[in-house]
């Protein structure tokens, strides 16, 4: 432990307090009040009043410590969890794209124009195979270069101008060593300027014969940059680094250049950047469908300064329990913090009620001022607590709004990707050639490569399937789905068709995508090829990897007009006009409620991904959503007992709550207040409160339940008219007692007494 300001914070925690500005005012207020305890307890002991406030003051001032630590903890972990949040989508999101990239490079080492010019080792063939090679980056847009390699090194062809010479790069003798499999390199090549590349690699083969080296060169940077611009503000700094922690790519580069070697401690909240503190934390990536990407993490950074910014939405007040998001520790602040009160409330009224008809005008002052410093520490206490609570679930709604785009990132990111396979797909000569047994080889040497697709699928010009990657009895079938006939219709290599998510006899009559492009020949369709996307597991996967770690979690895709394309459970409400009608790009969340039951919920409207859904003329609206559960609704608390002027003259009444109802009784009928430590049933069910009023009647004491506790004034007493024969309860008052508006029934200890021993 640490302190600071005379607050004792953990170690991790103290060098970043100063920077939080809720916990400092709330301190200050804090100190303050404390100062005014100190104060009034001197005058307590002066005055010898029967009120010992050693034991009120000790739980308020441990109550301060623990109050202010578990605001900087949790405020700390609110802002870790978003730069968190951040780090772990960045590096998730860059994992599924290289995944997508080990089998493009699988599948298009395969190509037969390629190998066929490794082959013919013939310049007019590299040229024409160069104007290929630029059709499959028009389409695949993630790559910045794709060079084909003869085994000894020497550059055959390429996407872009450059090196052109014998290659001596170890990366073409590690793809020729590895039969089957592809090579992952992050490192300087010489023909790629000597500057480290991401580059995937994979032998040429005829006939299990090496004829060359096929490398596709990924644009890091610029995915890299769309995938830190979507997550990042305008502060915080995001990078990938590798195993040696070296910044791979950053998007301040100012601050973090590549190569940069970071000081990143195990432990450690901090990292001084630049003569700048910053929150820091790191996130390792997670293997997808068996891929672990290239041994990368992500380093998220903010400047202290700002990382504990107000972000705070006290327009939507915490109206619900919070037992499902807020920790233990979270939800007793408040509880205790009511406790010390109505100890401190018991201590002032027993003061009051043994000075009951004594004319000690000091006495009754300081006992005011006791509680009047009690009813500012607690209301100091709930601003603080309910701050608390508000940031925590600002943090969780802002955490739900975060996967919900996450989800919707990655499936538009996915079915990008679908777009593209089945475009060049339909560019194979294999296919085509329209030879049923060529084409369920290549088919089935696809789906094993892309394992997302249920079936993929050759049909000709009349929709009839030629061949099928698995489910080989759609061959022969006769497809009249819509899309056969719009994919047929195209004439647009750089175009396809898409069915909308719908039940497909293809997908056993469940929902799912299908993606046709048209197989062209002499600029007509002679058939084409469809993609029937395995929607069930894979969208499962992408909903399943936004959840938040909050048990009974839930998330879904569906659509504007309020139908589900997916979900990870059934949703426990209808979603509100304001998620269905999200333009795309936008977000929202808030707190629904169903029934007793409460739910945080952040939705994102699908943007698309690249050219996908922004310039190719595809619509399809798809909206992310993720619900958290967060408890019941809050009940209406009980009323606070109505401020009482004293009326000169007048009697003195002890008040006090039962359920709402302000009663009173005379002050010198009171003995003392005591705690009630175990709970008691009463009548008509519930539990009572933790007060009990000890009264006399005659030479008998007895116990009154109470619910809390109200002022001890001195009023105006009328004897009570027209309450009798009202019920049962009107037996007990014997008089109303007034202060101004307020009336207030005056109990009489003989008749409660009388009453309950009968």
């Amino acid at each position: 432990m640490a302190t600071y300001k005379g607050i004792s914070f953990p170690d991790h925690v103290a060098p970043l307090a100063r920077h939080m500005h809720s916990v400092n005012d709330h301190r200050e207020a804090l100190a303050a009040l404390s100062s005014t305890w100190d104060t009034l307890a001197l005058l307590a002991q002066l005055s010898n009043l029967k009120a010992d406030m050693t034991e009120v003051r000790a739980s308020f001032a441990q109550l301060t410590n623990e109050l202010l630590v578990c605001l900087a903890e949790e405020m700390l972990e609110l802002a870790d969890g978003t730069l968190g949040h951040q780090a772990q989508i960045a590096v998730d999101v860059l994992t599924r794209n290289l995944f997508e990239r080990t089998a493009d490079i699988g599948f298009l080492a395969t190509d037969s124009a390629i190998v066929d010019a490794c082959v013919a080792n013939d310049p007019a063939v590299f040229t024409a195979l160069r104007e290929r090679l630029r059709a499959y980056a028009a389409r695949y847009t993630v790559y910045r270069d794709i060079v084909l390699l003869a085994p000894d090194g020497q550059v055959l062809t390429r996407l872009v101008d450059g090196f052109d010479g014998r290659s001596a790069s170890p990366l073409v003798v590690h793809a020729l060593r590895a039969q089957g499999g592809f090579v992952e390199t992050f490192a300087p090549t010489d023909f790629c300027g000597d500057a480290p590349a991401l580059t995937y690699a994979w032998r040429v083969e005829q006939g299990g014969r090496p004829v060359g080296v096929l490398a596709l060169v990924f644009d890091l940077e610029r995915e890299a940059a769309m995938i830190f611009e979507r997550l990042a503000s305008r502060d915080e700094v995001l990078a990938f680094v590798d195993a040696q922690q070296r910044v791979v790519v950053s998007n301040d580069a100012a601050r973090l250049p590549p190569g940069h070697l970071m000081a990143l401690r195990a432990g450690s909240a901090s990292l001084r950047l630049g003569g700048v503190t910053h929150l820091v934390t790191q996130r390792q990536g997670r293997p997808y469908q068996g891929y672990a990407g290239p041994g990368w993490s992500t380093v998220a950074l903010a400047p202290v300064e700002l990382a504990f910014g107000e972000s705070i939405d006290a327009s939507t007040p915490v109206a619900f329990s919070g037992e499902d998001v807020f920790s233990a520790r979270l939800l007793d602040v408040p509880v205790r913090a009511r406790e010390i009160q109505r100890r401190l409330d018991r201590m002032v009224w027993n003061g009051r009620i043994h000075q009951a008809n004594e004319s000690n005008a000091f006495s009754r002052s300081l006992l005011e001022e006791i509680a009047g410093t009690g009813r500012k520490t607690k209301d100091q206490f709930e601003r603080a607590s309910a701050e608390l609570l508000t940031t925590v679930a600002s943090g969780l709604l802002g955490e739900a709004r975060f996967l919900a785009d996450l989800a919707v990132d990655v499936l538009d990111r996915n079915l990008y990707e679908r777009a593209n396979d089945c475009r060049w797909w339909a560019t194979s000569p294999v296919l085509a050639t329209m030879d049923a047994a060529a084409a369920c080889k290549t088919l089935a040497h696809i789906n094993g490569l892309y394992t997302v697709y249920a079936n993929v699928l050759l049909f000709d010009a009349h929709g009839v399937v030629i061949a099928a990657s698995r489910d080989t009895q759609a061959e022969g079938r006769q497809l009249t789905q819509p899309w056969v006939a719009e994919c047929l219709r195209l004439r647009d290599p750089m175009r396809c068709a898409v069915s909308p998510f719908e039940p497909s006899d293809l997908y056993d009559g469940v929902g799912t995508y299908v993606y046709a492009a048209p197989v062209l020949a002499g600029g007509q369709a002679v058939g084409g090829v469809a993609l029937v996307f395995d929607s069930t597991p894979q969208f499962e996967a992408m909903l399943r990897a936004a959840l938040p770690p909050t048990p009974g979690s839930m998330a879904a895709f569906c659509r504007p007009d309020g139908t589900t394309i997916s979900r990870t459970a059934e949703l426990p409400m209808a979603l509100p006009a304001a998620v269905l009608s999200l333009a795309p790009g936008q977000s929202w969340s808030g707190v629904l409620a169903e029934g007793d039951r409460c739910f945080m919920v952040g939705a994102t409207a699908g943007s698309g991904y690249r050219e996908f859904k922004t310039s190719d003329g595809y619509a399809e609206p798809v909206i992310g959503v993720v619900v958290i559960p967060c408890g019941s609704r809050i009940d209406r608390p009980l009323a606070a007992p109505p401020q009482v002027a004293n009326v000169p003259g007048g009697a003195e009444i002890a008040t006090f709550l039962i359920g709402e109802h302000l009663m009173g009784v005379p002050a010198g009928e009171v003995i003392e207040c005591i705690e009630v430590t175990a709970a008691v049933r009463v009548w008509r069910g519930g539990f009572a409160q933790r007060h009990a009023l000890v009264l006399r009647s005659g030479t008998q004491r007895f116990g009154l339940l109470v619910s809390e506790l109200g002022p001890v004034a001195d009023m105006k007493l009328t004897e009570e008219r027209g309450l009798t024969g009202r019920g049962d309860v009107t037996k007990l008052i014997s008089q109303l007692a007034r202060s101004g508006s307020v009336f207030i029934p005056v109990l009489s200890p003989d008749a409660v007494f009388g009453g309950a021993s009968s």
